[in-house]
C-alpha cells in the first residue's frame, strides 16, 4: 500500500479529516483525486511532510546521530558517535516513545519507490531491510520477498542500480530503494534490527507501522533494563 485515504491520513497525523482532504487538495501533501471524488494522499508525501513539520518543531536530529541511535538500540557500538552525543542519545533512549523515534530517525535517508521486474534478482546486492526481514522482529509479522526492500550498498547510485536492476520509478510503487547514509560500513546484507524495526514504524500499511512500533518499543525496554545502571 503506498497511498493513504483522506481518513488514514487524519488518523497518522492528528487531524480532522477534513484537514487532510484540504493538504492533499492543496499540493502541500502529493496526492490524487479518484472518479468519485475520494482523496489519496502519496506516503512518500507524507513521510516527508512529517519530517518537516518535526524539523519546524525542533526535533530534528543529525543523519550521524539517527544512525547510531537506532545503532545502539540494536545493541551495537557506534563508533562515530562522540562521547557526549552518545550520551543525548542515551538521554533519548530513556525518555522517547516509539512513535517519537520512528518520527526522529526517519529523515536519515531517502525513500524511492519503484516496480521492479524481478524482484528476487533487484534485491542480490542490497542490504535488506523493512518486511522483506520483518519476521527477525518477532512481532507476528512474516517475510515478504514479493517486493524489493533495502539499502544500496555505500556509496551507491539509487538510479544507477534501479537502471541496471530493471526497475521503474513509480511514486505508487511497492518497490523500495533507500539512500545509504549510514557513517560507517554495515556488516552482512541485513540491517541491524532497530532499523528494520524503524523502517516499518514509518511504513503505510497500517498492519507493518503498528508491527514496526511494537518492535521499538520492545527494544527500548530491552535497552533501558540492560543499562539502567548506567543512569
Amino acid at each position: 500500500m503506498a497511498e493513504l485515504t483522506a481518513t488514514e491520513l487524519a488518523a497518522r497525523l492528528g487531524i480532522s479529516r477534513r484537514h487532510a482532504v484540504e493538504l492533499v487538495a492543496s499540493g502541500t501533501i502529493a496526492g490524487r483525486k479518484l472518479s468519485s471524488g475520494a482523496w489519496l494522499a502519496d506516503a512518500a508525501s507524507v513521510l516527508h511532510y512529517e519530517a518537516a513539520a518535526r524539523r519546524g518543531s525542533g526535533g530534528r536530529i543529525s543523519t550521524a546521530t539517527a544512525w547510531g541511535l537506532l545503532w545502539e538500540l540494536s545493541n551495537l557500538h557506534a563508533s562515530w558517535l562522540t562521547p557526549s552525543t552518545r550520551w543525548r542519545v542515551h538521554r533519548r533512549l530513556r525518555t522517547m516513545s516509539a512513535e517519537e523515534i520512528a518520527r526522529t530517525v526517519s529523515s536519515r535517508t531517502r525513500t524511492h519507490r519503484y516496480r521492479a521486474a524481478n524482484p528476487s534478482k533487484a534485491s542480490t546486492e542490497l542490504i535488506i531491510t523493512g518486511r522483506a526481514v520483518a519476521s527477525l522482529l518477532d512481532v507476528g509479522l512474516m517475510d515478504d520477498i514479493r517486493r524489493v526492500c533495502g539499502y544500496l550498498p555505500s556509496g551507491g547510485d539509487v538510479k544507477g542500480y534501479a537502471s541496471t536492476h530493471f526497475m521503474v520509478e513509480d511514486t505508487t510503487g511497492l518497490d523500495v530503494l533507500y539512500e545509504n547514509t549510514v557513517p560507517s560500513p554495515v556488516k552482512g546484507n541485513v540491517m541491524p534490527i532497530a532499523v528494520i524495526a524503524a523502517d516499518l514504524a514509518v511504513s503505510p500499511n497500517t498492519r507493518e507501522r503498528s508491527g514496526g512500533l511494537r518492535a521499538l518499543e520492545k527494544l527500548c525496554q530491552q535497552w533501558i533494563e540492560a543499562n539502567q545502571l548506567q543512569r
